[in-house]
């Protein structure tokens, strides 16, 4: 997989600047600097290029938009500030909790599990209860159970503290810098934060996990006589959204960390203390498939994709995919270049490639299929 860099925010002043004039003055600007290979840019693609530097609007105090696939961050604002994370918190109680505990393990809620305080969410768990394990991780990712977060670290570590300990050992082990958990819930407690750089790292080790990556995309479900409804709304109302965790306290405000995947691309996004996550999710989300695409690069079938050769035989030209992360503006920029040879035997031979300007993103061996 390739990405193509970002302008970066100079050159991208001097093509807005400069090229639109030359665009009224002298015909199509070209992006030469230099480049044996010019880039031409049309008013509406120094358009696109700007819109993309202004970025999207955000009222949020933190977050991040970044490519799922390539990991590449496309916009972020305070990202490494750290914020108190809320319930976003149980994207790791999770993880740690499926190093010790099955899925299929039936665990008996202990009473310390369902001492929240007032005004907190909760499963519904009783004292004394058994309940399988996979029916917590649906409790706590779902409704955001804080008794069943409780329920899962208890009976991982023993002990709650033994089960934070474990976490904030993870989060150094995984580059988390940002990030300390004081419970495995996240109700507000002086020191329990993390932020939006970190917390994305958090949902793609989550969503590397087949079983969280299930939970989290699941809109509701029943499980042992628990009914359990998903707080993230993305799901039913945002084409292509499959998780990942919403958290809400008086501290942390409205987080959000969300992903929704489609034909062109598959996006990440992280807000913390938001007005309306919702509302600034889809935002986000908008802004990614609106200017960023995946596509396939390589060389398809059609009636143009033939060679003959000296003898008369007629190739079919193909070559294996090609996948490129770039800008929506820079697809007409795109070159393909066809090298095809034929020995003194008649045999052929031959690469593809795709240039961009002056830099050569793809180099493939052609395929050569015999026509009838």
């Amino acid at each position: 997989m390739t990405s193509l860099p970002r302008l970066s925010p100079k050159l991208t002043a001097l093509v807005i600047v400069l090229l639109a004039w030359l665009s009224v003055a002298a015909g199509p600007p070209v992006w030469t600097s230099n480049h044996d290979r010019p880039v031409q840019l049309t008013l509406g693609e120094i358009q696109e290029i700007e819109a993309i530097e202004q970025g999207p609007r955000t009222a949020s105090r933190a977050g991040v938009l970044e490519d799922m696939p390539s990991g590449a961050v496309l916009w972020q604002w305070r990202a490494e500030e750290s914020l108190p994370m809320a319930s976003v918190t149980k994207l790791m109680t999770a993880l740690v909790a499926l190093e010790s505990l099955s899925p299929d393990d039936v665990i008996t809620i202990p009473a310390a599990a369902v001492d929240i305080p007032p005004g907190y969410v909760r499963m519904g768990l009783q004292a004394g209860q058994r309940v399988h394990v996979r029916t917590l991780l649906y409790g706590a990712l779902l409704p955001s159970g804080n008794d069943a977060a409780l329920a899962l670290a208890i009976a991982a570590a023993g002990s709650e503290q033994a089960f934070v300990d474990r976490m904030n050992a993870r989060a150094q082990e995984w580059g988390l810098n940002q990030t300390h958990f004081v419970n495995p819930h996240g109700i507000d407690a002086p020191g329990h934060v993390s932020s939006a750089r970190d917390l994305a790292q958090l949902a793609r080790k989550a969503l590397a996990d087949p079983l969280i990556a299930e939970i989290v995309a699941t809109p509701a479900i029943t499980l042992e006589g628990f009914k359990l409804v998903n707080t993230n709304e993305l799901l039913t109302t945002y084409p292509g959204a499959y998780g990942v965790k919403t958290g809400t306290t008086d501290e942390a405000g409205q987080v959000l960390i969300a992903a929704a995947r489609r034909s062109q691309g598959d996006v990440l996004t992280v807000v913390m203390h938001s007005p309306d996550r919702y509302a600034e999710t889809r935002g986000l989300m908008d802004f990614y498939f609106r200017h960023w695409a995946w596509v396939d690069a390589g060389l398809q079938w059609n009636a143009l994709n033939t060679a003959t050769g000296p003898d008369g035989r007629r190739y079919l030209l193909q070559t294996p995919a090609a996948p490129l992360f770039l800008q929506r503006w820079q697809l007409l920029q795109l070159r393909p270049i066809r090298i095809v040879r034929f020995d003194a035997a008649g045999q052929p031979s031959g690469l593809y490639q795709v240039w961009y300007g002056e830099e050569k993103l793809v180099e493939l061996p052609l395929v050569f299929t015999p026509m009838p």
